[in-house]
């Protein structure tokens, strides 16, 4: 992943240097910000859950709070257009790349979280928080695109924030965009990750097996 993002902000830097502007040097910060929920999992699985209870559920909240920025980038999609002398194939394929780039951190550090909860809850528990969680991330990534907040808004202004959700949990049909990016954002990363657990843990056992 450490490569394929240098290669990413390679293609930014190429484009920077070909067009003579910073269009689409915000992907950099995107993908930066992918990368906190990837590097706060990697330290939550060295957690003793049952020992630094508090500690976990602190960086757990955290982590949830980031976890959008991942996905988010696919949202990078509507920004495309041909802004010339750079050809609209090469800006497709960057944004498209870094895009990827966001949802596999995402796969990546969802996967680690759930394989550390695994010895701590059942199955079908985690299964269902996971939708939720999915849920709660496409939300999250419609707060960012529609309203222009940010993860760490819920720190530097919670009351905005509150307002926003309250509306749109009281009156969910008058606010129709939030439920569907919700919903859909919410599914499309459930049958992802799925797919990607699968994967994994048909490796697992094909290795088991040899």
């Amino acid at each position: 992943m450490l490569i394929s993002t240098i290669f990413c902000v390679s293609m930014v830097a190429t484009r920077m240097y070909r067009s003579y502007t910073l269009a689409y040097i915000f992907l950099i910060w995107n993908l930066a910000l992918a990368w906190v929920p990837y590097l706060i999992s990697l330290r939550f699985i060295r957690y003793d859950i049952r020992q630094q209870k508090i500690s976990s559920i602190g960086i757990l909240f955290v982590w949830v709070l980031f976890l959008p920025n991942g996905p988010y980038i696919i949202t990078d999609l509507i920004h495309l257009r041909l802004r010339e002398p750079i050809p609209l194939w090469y800006d497709v394929l960057l944004v498209s790349t870094v895009a990827w780039n966001g949802l596999i951190l995402t796969l990546l550090s969802v996967g680690n979280i759930h394989r550390k909860l695994q010895s701590h809850f059942s199955a079908w528990k985690l299964w269902i928080g996971l939708f939720i969680l999915f849920l709660s991330t496409g939300y999250g990534i419609y707060i960012g695109r529609f309203l222009r907040l940010n993860s760490w808004d819920i720190f530097l202004h919670p009351i905005s924030l509150l307002h926003y959700s309250l509306i749109d949990l009281i009156h969910p049909f008058h606010h129709t965009t939030a439920v569907w990016v919700t919903v859909l954002i919410g599914v499309f990363l459930s049958f992802s990750y799925t797919v990607f657990y699968l994967i994994g843990h048909k490796s697992n056992v094909s290795h088991e097996i040899t």
